[in-house]
């Protein structure tokens, strides 16, 4: 009895290192974004690392592992409904959230004063650096999904979210000298007609890009006359459906969603605009829709993820390409962490 106990127990112990080598057991692709393994990897990391590295290797392929978590996912979330991971809800609609604020499950996004101060004056010092320069500068903020989309959320759901840094930091900044560009109140008013973000990402979509393009040249174009408006009669709109995105694929669930793909064709017209400045925007993943609006309007578009790129901003390199404008646009819940790498050294 106790020989076939142990025998078990090394059967599935040695399965899954047999597996590693031969692969008798196929599994479904990962949908987790993990590094790659590398031989490298092993010689330049500790002991401890060494054995984590080792270990993750295995986990990852543990027979029919993606399989299994792909089922256990979906049983959780169709069946119990119920979610897998603790900061992803589940809204009306088919419409997925996720939370990385603060807190346990990430759904503080309370409005931290000593954050806000030192936002709105690390874009001082930014606009004050570029004038300096020669160099016009302009800043915005971009909206978390739920505060775009909270009648998606289900009410019980809503009433745990922490919500009011966006808002309050808005009114702050409204009331002051400081001219930030707030996105909110267009892309409520444009939501009833075409959805403005994902159903199953994080992210805002190309309609909700376009939208900020538009009023970020309307305000450069106060500013500056060789900065032309953005008109959606440039373009052909063109609908159609995808499948699931990021927080579905977090879910290993994407294959079981749907979601909304809409493409900005641009006119004949728009192709031959005359381009006359340089842009360098720093920003984080949102604003990777808004490329190619931004390149119809300028001659040359820099750009720098403060979010991916861990350390500080070097200025004195930036601006080596002698930009004429710098944009500074983060998500709200950047604010407070990864925004110090843009003027913390200021």
């Amino acid at each position: 009895m106790y020989r076939t106990v142990i025998n078990t127990i090394s059967l599935l112990l040695l399965f899954p290192l047999i597996n590693f080598v031969f692969r008798f057991v196929e599994d479904i692709p990962s949908t987790e974004k993990k590094r790659e393994i590398s031989f490298n990897l092993l010689l330049e990391s500790n002991l401890k690392e060494k054995f984590n590295i080792i270990e993750e290797a295995f986990e990852r392929k543990f027979p029919a592992r993606n399989l299994m978590i792909q089922k256990y996912n979906y049983f959780l979330w169709f069946v119990l409904n119920s979610s897998p991971k603790r900061t992803v809800l589940k809204g009306q609609n088919d419409w997925l959230f996720i939370f990385l604020g603060q807190g346990a499950n990430g759904r503080d996004y309370s409005f931290n004063e000593s954050d806000f101060l030192a936002y709105s004056h690390g874009i001082k010092k930014l606009e004050n650096l570029c004038n300096s320069n020669n160099i016009k500068f302009y800043s915005a903020i971009v909206p978390e999904k739920f505060n775009i989309y909270p009648e998606e959320l289900k009410a019980t759901d809503l009433s745990t979210i922490k919500k009011d840094k966006y808002f309050r930091i808005y009114n702050e900044l409204s009331k002051s000298a400081n001219k930030t560009v707030f996105f909110h109140e267009e892309l409520i008013s444009r939501k009833h007609k075409d959805d403005v973000y994902y159903k199953t990402d994080t992210h805002w979509n190309s309609v909700a890009a376009f939208i900020a393009a538009q009023k970020l040249f309307s305000k450069m174009n106060g500013n500056d006359r060789k900065v032309d408006l953005l008109s959606e009669e440039d373009f052909n709109l063109v609908h159609m459906r995808s499948s699931g995105r990021d927080i579905a694929e977090y879910l290993s669930l994407s294959k079981f969603f749907l979601d909304d793909e809409y493409i900005f064709l641009p006119k004949q017209i728009l192709e031959k605009r005359q381009k006359k400045l340089k842009i360098l925007v720093i920003h984080d993943s949102y604003f990777y829709p808004m490329v190619e609006f931004f390149r119809f309007q300028f001659n040359e578009v820099d750009t720098w993820n403060f979010v991916q790129n861990e350390k500080s901003i070097n200025y004195g390199e930036l601006f080596n390409s002698k930009p004429d404008i710098v944009l500074f646009i983060l998500l709200e819940r950047h604010i407070g962490n990864y925004d110090k790498r843009v003027f913390g050294h200021l």
